[in-house]
Formats: C-alpha cells, structure tokens, sequence
C-alpha cells in the first residue's frame, strides 16, 4: 500500500479499486455481511484511518469510492477491510480521545450504553460505570470456542460513568413547609481493583483512565474491577404552623429549620482478562559451518521471532473493530429513556489464523526444521468483518526448531514478538541450554566379494574427540546400500550386502541436534566393488588419468619452447 500511495494518485487509486469490484463482490457474497454495520459514507468514523475499522459496512458503490478522501488506503478500505501484520498503535492513542466524546453531565439525564448495570438510590438514580476498553489488548480467535482475552502486563483501563439527581419537589400544606435544593454532588472516588485488590485511584472524573501493573501479581486469568464513589448533598429546608385557626389558616409559623441530607452510592463494572505474557526458554546450537540452531519453547500463542538477517512467523493477522456495544447511548430521565446513535466507538484489535503453519523468511537463510504441535479448528470471523479466513485445520506450536544461517549472531540477539502490541521478549540465554554439535567421520570398507555378495565394514567416529558413535543409543542410524544399520559401542557394523553392480554408498542420519546432549552432522564414505567390468574400467580410468595430464604437459613444452622432445619416447 505504500507503494502504491507513491506511485498512484488518490484518484487513479480509486479508478483501480473500481475495476476490482468484482471480486469485492465475490467476496462479499461468500460472506454475507451485516447490513446493520456503519458504511462508509457515516460520519463515524471522525477522519480515522478507514483501515483501523474492520467491522463496517463495504461498498463497491462508484459515488461513494469518488468521494472517499485522503490515502488511497482509506478508499480500499471501504470496499473490503485490511489485515495488519502486527497490532496498529492507533488504536489506543484514539480510544483514549473517544472518551472525551461522552456527552456532558445534566443533573435530570444519565447517559449509558445499552448493556450498562444502573443502580437506583434515593437521590442518586440510573448511576453507572463501565468498562469502555482496556488496552493493550489483543482477542485472540484461536478456535470457534477458545478466544481469551489477552491484555499487556502493563496497560490502562477506560471507564465511562454518569448519573442523574432526583431533588425532591417543594411542598406546601396548611400546615407544613418544605423546600428542597442541591447543595452538591460529585464522584468522591474512583479505584481500580486487580482480583479484589486496589490497583490504582483516579481523581474525580467522568471518564477515568485507571493504570495496572500485573507483572506481580500470581497467575494469568484476573478480574479487574473499576468502582466509584458519588455522593450527593441535599438542603431541606422545613417550618411548621404554630397556631392554625379553624378556618384552616395559619397565624404563626415555626423558625425554619434547614439540614443537609448525603446519600453516597457505589457502583462497579468487572471485566475477565488473561495476561499476556511471553516467556520463552530451550536450547540452541552452532552448527560447525556457523549456522545458529534454535530450539524454542513458549508459554503463550505469539507472532514469532528474529535475528537481524532473518525472522520465523507464526500463523497470525490482526484486523481491529469497533465494539458494537458502544454503538447506542441511552438517555435515561425520571420519565423517559431515549436512544441515539453514539458519539463515541472504543475500537479492540483481534488477532486470527491466516497460515496453516508457521513460515520463515528469506527461506535460503532461514529454514523450519520441525514444529511441535496440534491441529486446531480455525475460528470464525464476525459476519461484518470482509477478510478471508481459513477453512482447514491450522497447526498450533509449542515448540519451532529452526536454523539461521548467522556465524556472528547468538541466541542473545533473538527476538520473541507476541500478539499483543508491545509485548516482546529479548531472549535470555541463561534460559537455553547450549547443546554442542560435532562433525561425524565415517569410513566405508569392503572386506570381500563374491558373484553375489559384499561383506563391507562401516566405522563411525566423533571427529573432534575420536569416540565411538554408537548409533543404536544416540537415535540415528545408518544407510547403507539403502538399508538402515546400526552401529556398536566400537561405532562400527559389520555386514554383508547384496553385491551391487557399482559403488556402495553409505550415509550416516543422526537424530535431531535437540534430542541429545553432544549432537553430531551426518558425513558419507561410497566404495567400489572390485573385480567387476566397472572395477577394471574404474583403475584404467585412475592410472589414465595422471597419465595422459603428463603427457599433454610434454606436448605443451615442446610446441611452446621448442626443445623438440616430442613425443617423450623418440630416443627410445
């Protein structure tokens, strides 16, 4: 998209996006979308980047594509919605301004999403908070069942709350007066509380905007709670008669009394999240040509790792959405409830399988060797979100093994990215274990041969240190001829073959490098079976050639220097 921001004019941009109906149109009908979304062309938006909202309603209409304005991105956004590749920053810078957009207080009018818990008291009514959004934070789709709600270990919570006053009405009888006035009201106190325990305070606010540390607090799955505090002081003003005549008329009037009556009530919104941490461990390994090997474990789903030359991905794209219950406010009076559009829309990234497994890049530095997992169902997207989805088992992995070609990285230089924005993990080294790798020495021999039969000799030893390589023990094995053997605690196998025509080959496959505690690379050894038509025509060729290299030198030197000593047997 930035290139084609570069290249091609909002205008032309647009020329090209309507050449593509079509398939916008395919796509749109494979997934039915939700007619009730906001479309393109609603003032909502409020001159965001189109790209940040996935759940709206998509056009291929050619008058509404000519009147998108700005960045080409925000015109193809409005025909179908954009994936990211790691979570957009923006969206929490503008969740934090669509707090301010919460309508201002009126003493006779609580303003409150449809969902929100009221709470009633005498003189307080309709009082509320809640949870407008908390952020980072990431929801993860794993599967159709499984989609927690991950959140930073350092993060905020936003919170909206409101209320209205009932201020009794005066009353006058003939007997007995009684006024009523607001002295005062406020919120005395708004707290944020992490499984039951104070986490944070705010001052008095409408809108408040409460930060949480998790990083110690036990576990993973919290409750975090924000409760405020209002109160409310009321002036009664009260007299009475002290000599009523019959008539029903009063002559005297007591002194008037005034006392201030308080009311305080609390209210509270709770919200379930897991905290989204990335701790990974395992092993790592330098290959004997410099290749760095890693062994990876994690403890939560992530977006993948990296060196500077190279980077391994997982399965995941993000796309971010309004939350539809912020959709509508509701005016609540003493009489009525009205419900209006809403001024203000938290949007929540949420993160999904795009790959069926993980990939790495660039493949010819950077190459998967085993992945550790599971087959999971892909979930399902929100029938107003437009991007593709997958339809078959995904791969999940606890464990990557990969190998970089980088001799001068270690595993101090990796990179481990997570799925929420900002959560990323410089990799420890005291918490991977170094596992040596050596090369292998294998040495192939054919002890005799019959019309029929090879009876070969195969020793395989540890080039560094001169062991044995007993294959049965360390979980690797040798090919030989095609067959697998194994060899002794002497790191040799004796056998015999059927006789082949030519050469014999022999390969040793060691186990994977992470499995053992002293890994080695593979080596071969290929030897001829003497006696044959092959073995002949194989010694004619090895004693011609150095021979005829002789000879051609002797040609060179006399047509060269001239010295006439060609051909080397003319003074014979």
């Amino acid at each position: 998209m930035q290139l084609l921001s570069r290249s091609l004019g909002a205008g032309v941009a647009v020329a090209l996006l309507l050449a593509t109906s079509a398939l916008v149109a395919t796509q749109s009908v494979a997934r039915p979308l939700d007619t009730s979304a906001f479309g393109p062309d609603d003032d909502y938006h409020h001159g965001d980047n189109r790209s940040l909202w996935s759940r709206d309603r998509d056009t291929i209409n050619g008058s509404a594509l000519r009147n998108q304005t700005g960045s080409p991105t925000n015109a193809l956004a409005a025909t179908t919605d954009i994936p990211f590749n790691r979570p957009p920053k923006a969206i929490e810078r503008r969740n934090r301004a669509q707090l301010d957009r919460l309508p201002g207080f009126q003493r006779d009018e609580s303003v409150h999403p449809p969902g929100a818990t009221l709470r009633d008291g005498t003189y307080i009514r309709d009082a509320y908070t809640e949870v407008f959004t908390t952020q980072p934070s990431t929801d993860a789709r794993l599967t159709p069942e499984r989609q927690p709600y991950y959140v930073a270990s350092e993060g905020a919570m936003l919170a909206t709350l409101d209320y209205r006053l009932r201020v009794p009405g005066n009353a006058t009888t003939e007997t007995e007066r009684e006024r009523w006035a607001l002295a005062s009201h406020n919120v005395t106190q708004i707290q944020l509380f992490v499984d039951g325990e104070r986490e944070a305070k705010s001052s008095e606010t409408r809108t408040p905007h409460l930060a949480y540390d998790l990083s110690d607090d036990r576990g993973l799955n919290h409750t975090l709670t924000v409760q405020a505090n209002l109160s409310v002081a009321l002036e009664r003003t009260y007299t009475w008669c002290t000599n009523a005549t019959g008539a029903g008329n009063c002559t005297a009037w007591a002194p008037e009394q005034t006392t201030t009556v308080t009311e305080n009530l609390t209210v509270t919104d709770s919200r379930s999240v897991r905290e989204y941490a990335l701790d990974v461990f395992g092993f790592y390994a330098r290959y004997p040509d410099g290749d760095l090997g890693l062994a990876m474990f994690k403890t939560a789903p992530w977006l993948g790792y990296s060196l500077p030359e190279g980077q391994v991905n997982g399965v995941w794209r993000f796309y971010s959405a309004r939350d539809p219950s912020w959709d509508r406010l509701v005016t609540s009076t003493a009489d009525d409830a009205a419900t209006e559009h809403s001024p203000m829309h938290p949007l929540q990234v949420s993160a999904y399988p795009i790959e069926t497994g993980p990939t790495a890049s660039p493949a010819d530095t950077v190459s998967i060797l085993r992945v550790n997992g599971r087959q999971q169902r892909p979930p399902t997207l929100p029938r107003s979100v437009n991007l593709d989805v997958l339809e078959r088992p995904y791969r999940t992995s606890y464990n990557l093994m990969t190998r970089f070609e980088t001799p001068n990285r270690s595993v101090s230089d990796v990179t481990a990215r997570g799925l929420v924005r900002g959560a990323h993990t410089d990799v420890d080294s005291r918490t991977f274990e170094e596992v040596p790798i050596h090369r292998s020495n294998l040495t192939l021999t054919v002890l005799n041969t019959t019309d029929r039969t090879a009876t070969v000799h195969v020793s395989l030893r540890d080039e560094e240190t001169g062991e044995p390589i007993e294959t049965d023990h360390s979980g690797g094995y040798v090919r030989l001829a095609g067959e697998r053997v194994q060899t002794g605690r002497d790191g040799t196998v004796t056998t015999t073959i059927d006789r082949p025509a030519g050469a014999i080959d022999a390969r040793f496959e060691p186990t994977e490098w992470w499995l053992r505690q002293t890994a080695h690379v593979g080596d071969s050894d290929t030897v001829s079976v003497q006696g044959t038509v092959l073995g002949v025509v194989t010694s004619i060729y090895r004693a011609g050639v150095p021979v005829g290299l002789f000879l051609l030198a002797v040609f060179l030197i006399d047509r060269i220097t001239g010295l006439a000593v060609w051909p080397p047997w003319r003074g014979l």
